[in-house]
């Protein structure tokens, strides 16, 4: 059975022993290692999943090959960012993610989201907003307003940082959140229906998000336990996001 399948069914302990199977063949087997990333923090294990997570920016960044074709990548640093603060390190959390848009703004990142580098920024404001940072969330705000500026249109996640800038309602991105390109093939139905679950999973974390910046958190968990209703769609970090927040508010 696939890895996702089993996570899905919340059948970690047996995905584990297989993993721990392929590293005991071959420990640098770097698909076993971010396998071992992905179902340790869906099974909330944030502390040991962040480790793996370092062992693949590690072997990302040292690769010389990586270097020459995507140089400038920073792979994996949004999950380390978002693993540390799940594990309550609230401080370092906040510290990648701005050296991650400011290494965007500076140009020494190159890569980032298919919108240049939004998620970061979308990601940073929660985590301001969150800690009561005014000052980052001053830079957050004016991060995602020069990469808005930079023209990537009804790019995802782009419509959910101009409804952080006051520019388009939740309407609007809820719009953007049921925009699909047209897909064939046997799996296009299979791949529109993640595709609306990964992009309602951000909308509703970030709905949230804005009603905790108008002080209203009653509006926000709930809009955290919408989020956290939805399948698990493994990558997007609001879902996890969302079951901290849900998990440390005790909501039922």
């Amino acid at each position: 059975m696939k890895l996702q399948e089993l996570i899905k069914l919340r059948r970690y302990s047996e995905a584990i022993a297989d993993l721990q199977r392929d590293l005991g063949r071959n420990p640098d087997d770097m698909a076993a290692v971010e396998g071992m990333a992905l179902v340790l923090r869906a099974k909330g294990d944030y502390a040991e999943s962040l480790s793996f997570f370092r062992r693949l920016a590690g072997q990302r960044e040292s690769d010389e090959t990586t270097k020459l074709l995507v140089p400038g990548s920073a792979a994996w640093r949004i999950d380390m960012a978002c693993l540390c603060w799940l594990s309550q390190d609230r401080t370092k959390a906040i510290d990648l993610m701005h050296d991650l848009a400011a290494g965007i703004l500076e140009g020494s990142i190159k890569y980032g989201d298919a919108a240049g580098g939004m998620s970061q920024g979308l990601l940073l404001y929660y985590m301001a907003i969150t800690s009561s940072l005014p000052t980052e969330v001053s830079f957050a705000l004016d991060y995602l307003r020069k990469r808005v500026k930079r023209g990537f249109g009804q790019i995802w996640p782009t419509p959910v940082a101009r409804y952080y800038l006051g520019e388009i309602s939740f309407d609007d991105v809820v719009e953007a959140v049921n925009r699909q390109p047209t897909l064939t093939g046997p799996l296009a139905a299979e791949k529109h229906e993640l595709g609306i679950r990964r992009r309602l999973c951000v909308a509703l974390f970030h709905r949230g998000v804005r009603f905790r910046a108008k002080g209203d958190e009653e509006h926000c968990l709930a809009h955290m336990k919408k989020c956290l209703a939805l399948e698990n769609p493994l990558i997007e970090q609001e879902w996890y996001l969302a079951r901290y927040e849900i998990e440390n508010a005790n909501v039922v």
